[in-house]
């Protein structure tokens, strides 16, 4: 299925290469579109930048020019070096001979190795060798993990540790269902209205958690048999 999508390359390499996505072609297909589109929205949310680079596969690296004459570098994946974190152990970049012997490379791919380390040196190192990799760390981490067990919940934690103290995922939700645009002054106003409205603790939280959503509205309960009908009985349905 993958190969019929995306006819050359794998949805995997894709991921990491805008660049990449916008020149391959490929059939559209919900799931393929559902899962670029995901992935694109968390580095913009986790703010991952060029630090999502690193699981670009050195095969078809839109900006390593190597692979647009060589095809060797399209063997390896079968060999299992694909993304360049591949060819890190214990954060340093591994040796040819350690990888020779993990991965059964000729002798005659010496001179590739040294194309991607000069490559992974000059554009990567630096970026990778952040303190804090944030959710990054956490998806390299479950890539190398042979369990499969909380791959889901601990992808989600990882994900709000990246937005944790701040709004702004919030306004963009209010935005996208209204349909408008909420000024950075504006939305100050509205968080800060929540708790300067009154001197009530319990309206407080009541507010604030009208403010973030925090209650399930009929359009998501509909599903319970409930029907989607406003709660002001307004005569309102897909009340959200």
């Amino acid at each position: 299925i993958e190969v019929a999508i995306t006819k050359e390359v794998p949805i995997m390499a894709l991921l990491a290469d805008t660049k990449l996505q916008k020149t391959t072609p490929y059939t559209s297909d919900f799931m393929y579109d559902s899962l670029l589109n995901s992935w694109n929205e968390i580095i913009k949310k986790c703010k991952l930048g060029e630090l999502s680079n690193i699981l670009r596969w050195c095969a078809y690296d839109s900006e390593f020019v190597p692979n647009k004459y060589d095809d060797r570098f399209k063997r390896w994946i079968s060999k299992g070096l694909t993304t360049y974190h591949s060819f890190i152990h214990k954060g340093a970049f591994s040796s040819f001979e350690t990888l020779k012997t993990k991965y059964g490379l000729g002798q005659d791919d010496f001179y590739r190795y040294l194309q991607i380390r000069h490559y992974f040196h000059q554009n990567l190192k630096t970026v990778y060798e952040q303190k804090d990799l944030g959710f990054l760390q956490i998806f390299l981490t479950l890539t190398r993990s042979h369990s499969q067990n909380n791959i889901i919940s601990r992808l989600y934690k990882g994900i709000q540790q990246c937005t944790q103290g701040s709004t702004e995922d919030i306004k963009k939700r209010w935005e996208k269902e209204g349909n408008m645009v909420i000024s950075h002054d504006s939305w100050a106003n509205i968080c800060q209205f929540q708790w300067t409205i009154t001197g009530s603790n319990t309206w407080r939280e009541f507010s604030w958690k009208n403010m973030i959503r925090y209650f399930i509205t009929p359009i998501q309960k509909r599903h319970l048999g409930g029907g989607d009908a406003c709660w002001r009985l307004c005569g309102v349905s897909g009340a959200n």
